[in-house]
């Protein structure tokens, strides 16, 4: 593209305050997915969403269209010099990870100096550029977060704002000249749920969409095209009867530090599953595990009963594993015995599995919290009772086909081939490789508004393959903001307008 491109006449003050009454409006609004559910959308609330989200992009001149799986589409016809150019996407999902809670206001730190951010509802945890030092990129915005409490739903509310406040730039600025535009939300991404997606693909083909972009990454002014191959497995421990020997029960919450497994190693993520294998081998003998429950909010805490000899040495061994990751959340509080709990020793098994697991040597990274960049994970990351015994979930994660199958083949080797296994998702690196127009676009827009934009590997999943299947080549956008799905979540003002004037310049750089 040789014309140069427009700015919107807006300051980045002005668009900063109109981008975050865009979030606040969005962050009120419940829209959690459910595992659990068989409906589509999981949860009521992203139908309710999808419906606000209509109805304001509505008021800047939008065509849309709103599905019963709570799609909602968007459509901006092209203008100026692009009218006529092959329309472009911009996708969101709606729906937020599980243990997310809505707020009505956002807390504001203006000017950040990297010092203690204040957490109204939580001020044990320490968010500093000392503990954190990723945050250095925050130092001097004006920082945004919720209470602490839990995560407020950046992810992926902040992409949503940031396609909100594109849409009223272009409604400001109408000598901005861009293609034919579909600005889209879409449901139950989290749970990695297709079936709504399968139609919504097949109308884009129909309507000419060859191009796209998920606006759902983490990092400021980053652009995705590869991906982690992924695969869940799980492992059951049986029902057995325990020998207490004396010992008397003992029951604990177990607090891990909350983290996505993106960024679980600059964040320090520990999981329950963890801290209590490791407690139960120091405790040992004198301490055994006879029972845990992962949160189903929040997979990195657990309730966890152990049959114990001496509590204050079962707590001083508690103490001793847990008390150095406070600062990030973690913690362990006495909590009354469940109501008819049975001993099972399946727990102590599965606990002493994780242990094994955590010492083996298969030659690659093993936990979420040591990985990062291109390096992939197999991470076990909660446990449930089921009607069998304890049943442990894992997450296998990587970028190589060869690689997830031998994290597969480690997890079968440590349990005699006796895990299940689920493939979820694979790498769009490969289909997307011949498409390199839509790395040069946005690092053509970033260029525009002097922002470096860096290539980068998704360390999850955007859950792009029907769209791909279709022939809708698909990238994915950094929203700018840190800590995915943790209480600890913040982005700044700054980030919300540099992120909208990014978007205005990227729909000029297309065609």
């Amino acid at each position: 593209m040789s014309d140069a491109l427009l700015s919107p006449a807006q300051s980045d003050d002005v668009i900063a305050e109109r981008a975050r009454a865009h979030l606040e409006a969005v962050v009120s609004v419940e829209s959690a997915s459910d595992e659990l559910s068989a409906s589509i959308p999981s949860t009521p609330g992203q139908a309710e969403l999808a419906r606000q989200v209509g109805e304001f992009f509505a008021r800047y001149g939008a065509e849309v269209e709103q599905d019963d799986h709570a799609n909602v589409i968007a459509t901006f016809p092209g203008r100026g010099r692009l009218a006529a150019a092959e329309p472009l996407a911009l996708m969101v999902h709606l729906d937020t990870a599980k243990g997310t809670e809505p707020v009505d206001a956002l807390e504001l730190a203006p000017a950040w100096d990297g010092s203690p951010l204040v957490w109204p509802e939580n001020p044990a945890i320490t968010v500093d550029v000392a503990t954190y030092p990723s945050l250095q990129t925050y130092v001097g915005q004006g920082v945004l977060h919720g209470g602490g409490r839990a995560p407020f739903g950046l992810d992926d509310k902040l992409g949503l704002t940031h396609m909100m406040t594109l849409s009223w730039l272009l409604a400001e600025n109408p000598e901005i000249p861009h293609p034919p535009l579909l600005l889209i939300g879409r449901p139950d991404e989290e749970i990695g749920r297709m079936e709504a997606l399968t139609g919504l693909a097949a109308l884009l083909a129909e309507r000419g969409v060859r191009s796209g972009y998920t606006v759902d990454g983490l990092d400021p002014f980053e652009v995705n095209v590869e991906n982690f191959n992924a695969a869940g497995a799980s492992v059951l421990f049986p029902k057995e009867d325990v020998d207490l020997a004396g010992r008397q029960l003992v029951a604990v919450r177990l607090r891990g530090v909350n983290t996505h497994g993106a960024t679980a190693k600059a964040e320090g993520h520990r999981a329950a599953t963890r801290f209590a294998a490791e407690a139960a081998a120091a405790a040992a003998p004198a301490a055994i595990c006879v029972g845990f429950k992962s949160d189903p909010q929040r997979d990195c805490d657990a309730d966890v009963v152990f049959a114990s000899w001496d509590h204050a040495a079962l707590f001083a061994t508690l103490e001793h594993v847990v008390g150095a990751h406070r600062p990030r959340g973690a913690g362990w509080d006495e909590i009354p015995l469940p109501s008819g709990f049975t001993p099972d020793a399946a727990a102590a098994r599965m606990l002493g599995w994780v242990a094994e697991f955590l010492g083996s040597d298969p030659g690659f990274t093993l936990l979420a919290e040591e990985s990062a960049g291109h390096d992939g994970y197999s991470h076990p990351y909660r446990a449930l009772p089921v009607e069998q015994g304890v049943r442990l979930d894992l997450r296998l994660r990587d970028f190589t086909e060869d690689g997830l199958r031998a994290r597969i083949a480690h997890v079968q080797e440590l349990t005699g081939n006796s895990a299940s296994i689920v493939h979820q998702y694979v790498n769009m690196g490969p289909r997307l490789a011949d498409r390199p127009e839509l790395v040069r676009w946005a690092k053509q827009a970033g260029m525009a508004i002097g922002e470096a934009v860096l290539v980068m590997p998704i360390r999850g999943g955007t859950g792009v393959d029907p769209f791909l299947d279709a022939g809708v080549a698909v990238a994915n956008l950094g929203t700018g903001y840190f800590a995915p799905e943790s209480e600890k979540e913040l982005t700044s003002m700054e980030m919300l307008s540099g992120h909208a004037r990014w978007l205005v310049a990227l729909v000029q750089c297309v065609g």
